[in-house]
């Protein structure tokens, strides 16, 4: 059985994150969204993980295609080459990899054709409005995003030749890589949201 205080501290997390719906008469049930109970907070830290995702987008084959990181040595099939420079663009709080304005930033890098463009999906753990769950997750992109970062590195890739991109948590994700890495990253490039 639940204690009183593990009952109300929820119920304040519930209405405290839960924005109010339009037309709500602003009683107490109405402000219950039970949405919050759907977010997940991962205990495990282990990569690969199913709810992260990369995708990688060349020049030449400018759509998105999912990596299988179990067989990561199957990236040159795909089109990545190791001559190119390399861009990983990370999405924030309630994103994709597939919305805006990360897709303005993957497109202009193709653009460029002189890049290959991994976009990390960590959309399962950064949904609305689990913000709190989201913020705790960060700590597993960053590492799982790392340990790709540190496959191109190990196979002839430049440290000098790769930048990661945030926005927003994605930025914090880009900063926190650095943690799992054993060569400092040469170029991060953060855009944080500020609530007016």
């Amino acid at each position: 059985m639940c204690s009183p205080k593990y009952i109300l501290s929820i119920l304040f997390l519930v209405i405290i994150i839960t924005p109010s719906a339009p037309g709500v008469d602003g009683n107490m049930m109405s402000m219950l969204d039970f949405r919050y109970f759907r977010c997940v907070m991962k205990r495990e830290w282990k990569c690969p993980d199913s709810e992260i995702g990369f995708y990688l987008f060349t020049p030449e084959r400018p759509v998105s295609q999912r990596i299988n990181v179990r067989h990561i040595h199957l990236l040159p099939k795909l089109g990545w080459k190791l001559t190119r420079k390399n861009v990983f663009i990370v999405h924030g709080f309630n994103g994709t990899h597939a919305k805006t304005p990360m897709s303005f930033i993957r497109d202009a890098y193709l653009w460029r054709k002189d890049y290959n463009v991994f976009m990390v999906d960590w959309s399962k753990l950064s949904r609305f409005p689990c913000y709190l769950s989201a913020l705790a997750n960060m700590r597993l992109a960053a590492q799982c995003t790392a340990q790709l970062y540190s496959y191109l590195t190990q196979n002839g890739a430049l440290a000098k030749m790769i930048t990661c991109v945030g926005h927003s948590l994605g930025a914090h994700i880009c900063g926190m890589m650095s943690a799992h890495l054993t060569k400092k990253q040469y170029k991060i490039i953060g855009k944080s949201v500020f609530l007016e």
